[in-house]
């Protein structure tokens, strides 16, 4: 008997070849059946298929690869090992480095302060604005800017500025 690959995939689909055998034509699958000694008068694709699964179960074609090849097995397992050691030993790393750094946060730049000449400017401005407009012509007025802080003063500059 000439050996054909057969298998069973994961999913339990007899594979011949690449391909399910479902897929293939009548006479192909006849071909494959008769190398394995079943008659196939009178039968469909998928008694055929039914039949050399039941065959190719007991035959050659699905003994593990570990079983024919124990060397090469050995070879690849344990290459797999170093696999995954070399793979544990950089997350091993990459945790110990994480945890012996510390992040510091980027130093935030002080608040800028106005200069003094800046606020004085800034107060006779407001105080020319509150001249010039009738809306704001009131005693308070005087003495809130007079009083206010420097921050408070250029903002009310600024906000006189937009005004304009």
């Amino acid at each position: 008997m000439t050996p054909v690959l057969v298998s069973v995939d994961k999913a339990g689909d007899l594979k011949i070849g690449a391909r399910k055998c479902r897929l293939y034509k009548k006479d192909e699958v006849v071909k494959v059946a008769k190398k394995y000694g079943i008659n196939t008068e009178k039968k469909t694709v998928q008694q055929l298929c039914g039949a050399i699964k039941g065959k190719a179960k007991n035959s050659m074609n699905n003994v593990p690869v570990a079983k024919l090849y124990p060397e090469a097995a050995k070879k690849r397992a344990a290459a797999k090992k170093r696999a995954e050691k070399k793979a544990l030993d950089k997350k091993i790393a990459a945790n110990f480095m994480r945890n012996m750094t510390v992040k510091i946060p980027a130093p935030r730049p002080k608040p800028r302060s106005p200069s003094p000449a800046a606020v004085a400017r800034a107060r006779a401005n407001v105080k020319n604005m509150i001249d010039k407009r009738v809306s704001y012509m009131n005693a308070t007025g005087q003495r809130m800017i007079n009083q206010a802080s420097p921050r408070a003063v250029m903002r009310i500059a600024r906000e006189l500025r937009r005004l304009r």
